[in-house]
């Protein structure tokens, strides 16, 4: 297992407690407002077409859990793992502390995106420096949002830190 493989495992359990009780079946009569609930809690920010454009897949499968979306992806003769966290109760800082903490490189950018005028998002990298072919992107979207690229076989020229920032430049237009 890599090392960021096992420190991005906290990590992605404390950005994914908003996704493990959004995607969940259970109801109560107190739960909270629609509005306040998690907007991706069937794990479908993107379509699969969308997802794989972005790592030029050609075979996407889907492997969905309460708590992590991710994908499977065939890209030419290697195989990539795209995943998809979202966290109402962490604020960029706060992920981007964790990541530091945990030993990995980080690096702020603003997203910006020109559709019915401008729309930016702040943003940063999470690289992993034992790890080329990992690379995540964090954003700012209603709360926040991380995509993950590992480009596991290494055997393709799949940029992960081109692709996670595609997948979240994409979630930008789906910010309110």
């Amino acid at each position: 297992m890599h090392p960021f493989s096992v420190r991005n495992a906290g990590l992605a359990v404390i950005a994914l407690a908003g996704l493990v009780t959004g995607c969940s079946s259970a109801s109560t009569p107190d739960a909270a407002p629609a509005a306040s609930a998690n907007p991706y809690a069937d794990c479908a920010p993107l379509t699969n077409q969308q997802i794989s454009d972005a790592v030029r897949a050609g075979n996407l499968t889907t492997h969905h859990t309460p708590q992590v979306c991710y994908w499977e992806a065939q890209v030419g003769d290697g195989d990539a793992t795209v995943s998809f966290t979202y966290s109402a109760q962490d604020s960029l800082q706060q992920l981007w502390d964790r990541a530091r903490a945990d030993g990995f490189q980080t690096e702020h950018m603003v997203i910006t995106k020109h559709v019915l005028g401008t729309v930016t998002a702040t943003a940063f990298y999470i690289r992993n420096p034992h790890d080329p072919g990992d690379c995540a992107v964090t954003a700012a979207a209603n709360g926040a949002i991380t995509w993950r690229v590992q480009n596991r076989s290494r055997t393709t020229a799949l940029d992960p830190c081109a692709a996670s920032l595609a997948l979240a430049t994409m979630m930008v237009d789906l910010s309110p």
